[in-house]
């Protein structure tokens, strides 16, 4: 049977409607081959009918000791698989902004597009109030760091102000580097201190975005970070500590860790979930309706969410969580200007335009 010309130009129009109508229906890649490799092995997306927790039937108070790692990697927003082949990772400078996001995409908890995506949440345990932003990102360039002035400057910025100045989504004050003279210290891949501690632990982050937990001690650091820095590159290394979670098992807190570690306090952490998934949590403290919370409980609570690996930052009153540069973390003082940050920023193209 012989079409007509305007048969046949329906059905190439229906052909063509149907194949960019898939494209937008199917994820346009995955995330990178190493880490694609590491989430298919690594991250527990099935789970039985039977492990759902009822957010209804949890009591005031549980909810943080509730929360699965299934309930941040199965729920609808932090499980896609962002698609990464038409991104272009971000410049490694720490002087280098993320992209701006896209505004209209803000929610009150949350913030999407199409490498990035974060879900902040609020939670009441142990007679303190914990802030959570749980972050998803599309390429390890989108963890990052920026210091208030050149290594060894003692200038300091509010954790809003660097947030706002660095297009960030989220935004944690860091180490206070400049408040410590030992430590392994690297900062968007450039070496401002290398030395071991006797006391405190060591976080380095490498090129996958992948968290390296170095407990304390100077024969075991130097044979630690040598042994990493043979096998990754290390974008970025903090010195405070402790080590909170390690390989999924919560961690004893040394008798004489420091800056009070068993007394009640805010804190402020960071965690890894799985690859390229992270938790950002601070604690509420010195407040009439939040007393803050020792290492050990922050420690249970990081472990409790899913957190594979968690390492405590700067808490007191550096703590500071950041979210549309808007101050989460509630004080009786007014902010405190910190040295250095982590933040994590969107790398779409689409905001820019905005």
């Amino acid at each position: 049977m012989k079409l007509t010309r305007t048969a046949m130009a329906l059905i190439t129009s229906a052909v063509l409607l149907l194949t960019l109508s898939l494209a937008f229906a199917v994820p346009s890649g995955a995330i990178t081959p190493e880490a694609d490799r590491r989430y298919q092995a690594e991250a527990p997306l099935l789970w039985e009918d039977e492990d759902f927790v009822d957010e209804d039937s949890v009591t005031d108070g549980s909810l943080g000791s509730a929360i699965k790692p299934y309930r941040v990697l199965a729920n609808a927003a932090m499980s896609d698989i962002l698609a990464v082949n038409d991104i272009a990772y971000l410049d490694l400078d720490i002087k280098t902004p993320g992209r701006a996001p896209i505004s209209a995409n803000f929610t009150d908890t949350g913030y999407r597009d199409d490498t990035i995506i974060v879900d902040v949440q609020e939670v009441r345990q142990d007679d303190s109030t914990y802030h959570v932003a749980y972050v998803k990102i599309a390429t390890p360039s989108q963890i990052r760091t920026a210091v208030a002035g050149d290594f060894g400057s003692s200038r300091t910025f509010k954790t809003t102000a660097f947030a706002q100045s660095m297009n960030a989504i989220v935004a944690v004050n860091g180490d206070f580097y400049t408040h410590t003279k030992a430590g392994f210290i690297i900062r968007q891949g450039e070496v401002y201190r290398q030395k071991t501690s006797a006391n405190m632990d060591l976080l380095l982050i490498d090129d996958f975005g992948d968290f390296h937990i170095v407990l304390r001690g100077h024969d075991n650091q130097e044979k630690a970070v040598k042994s990493l820095m043979d096998q990754y590159s290390i974008v970025n290394a903090f010195f405070f500590g402790p080590a909170l979670v390690m390989d999924g098992v919560t961690q004893t807190i040394p008798d004489n860790y420091q800056f009070n570690p068993f007394g009640d306090e805010p804190r402020a952490a960071i965690g890894q979930l799985a690859p390229l998934t992270y938790a950002v949590v601070t604690v509420d403290g010195r407040i009439s309706n939040s007393q803050g919370v020792s290492m050990t409980e922050l420690a249970n609570f990081m472990q409790s969410i899913g957190c594979e690996n968690a390492y405590g930052l700067d808490g007191g009153n550096s703590s500071a969580l950041v979210f549309n540069n808007k101050l989460l973390s509630v004080k009786d003082v007014e902010e405190r200007s910190v040295s250095d940050i982590i933040y994590f920023a969107s790398a779409t193209e689409q905001g820019e335009a905005q």
